[in-house]
C-alpha cells in the first residue's frame, strides 16, 4: 500500500515538473508585440520622470496636485499620449492665474528634457528646447529598442501626438492643448 502511494506521488510530481518545464519553454517562443513594448517603455519613462513636473511648482511653473496619463494607438497606428494635469486646488482657488498654452508646452518640455523652454523673466519661448532635443531624448530613453532602425524611430515620432489638459479648479478656465510630440509649441484645441 505504501509503495503504491509512493509511486503515485512520484508520477504526479514528475508530470507536474514536465508540465512546468513545457510552460517555461513556451515563454521563449512568445514575443510581445512592438506596440505593447513601446507603450510599456513610455509608461516606465513617465513613472520615473513625472516628478520633474512637480519640482519647482508655484515658483517657476504651475503647482500641480495630480497628473494622470494614458497611452493608446488609434486605428491609423498613430500613438496618442493623453495627460491630465490637475492644478493645485488650494493654491489656484484664490490665486488669479489661469493656464495658458505655454503651460502645456512646459509640461511636455519638462517631462522629456527637464527644461521649461521659456526664459525665466519674460516667459517667452527660447531656443533651449527644440525639436531635435525632444527627439533625441525620446530616442535615447524610450525608443532605444534594438529592433528599431532610425527610419522606424522617425516614423514613430512623426505619428506620436500629445494631448495635455490643464484642469483649473474653476473648470471654465481649464485648457486643452495638442500637437505632435516634437512640435516646438503645442496648439490650443
Amino acid at each position: 500500500m505504501k509503495i503504491k502511494l509512493f509511486l503515485i506521488i512520484i508520477l504526479l510530481l514528475s508530470s507536474f515538473n514536465l508540465n512546468l518545464k513545457a510552460n517555461i519553454d513556451d515563454l521563449d517562443k512568445k514575443y510581445i508585440p512592438l506596440k505593447d513594448f513601446i507603450v510599456l517603455k513610455f509608461d516606465i519613462f513617465f513613472q520615473k520622470n513625472l516628478t520633474k513636473i512637480f519640482q519647482g511648482g508655484g515658483i517657476t511653473g504651475i503647482a500641480y496636485q495630480k497628473i494622470d496619463y494614458n497611452f493608446r494607438f488609434d486605428t491609423k497606428n498613430n500613438f496618442i499620449i493623453s495627460l491630465d494635469a490637475l492644478m493645485d486646488r488650494k493654491r489656484y482657488k484664490t490665486k488669479k492665474y489661469f493656464p495658458k498654452i505655454k503651460d502645456c508646452t512646459q509640461i511636455r518640455n519638462k517631462l522629456f528634457t527637464n527644461k521649461y523652454g521659456y526664459s525665466f523673466f519674460t516667459q517667452k519661448l527660447n531656443s533651449l528646447v527644440n525639436k531635435d532635443l525632444i527627439s533625441d531624448s525620446i530616442n535615447q530613453n524610450i525608443l532605444n529598442i534594438t529592433n528599431l532602425n532610425e527610419g522606424q524611430k522617425k516614423e514613430i515620432l512623426n505619428k506620436t501626438q500629445i494631448k495635455i489638459s490643464i484642469i483649473h479648479p474653476n473648470n471654465e478656465k481649464s485648457i486643452l492643448c495638442s500637437g505632435k510630440i516634437t512640435d516646438i509649441e503645442l496648439k490650443n484645441m
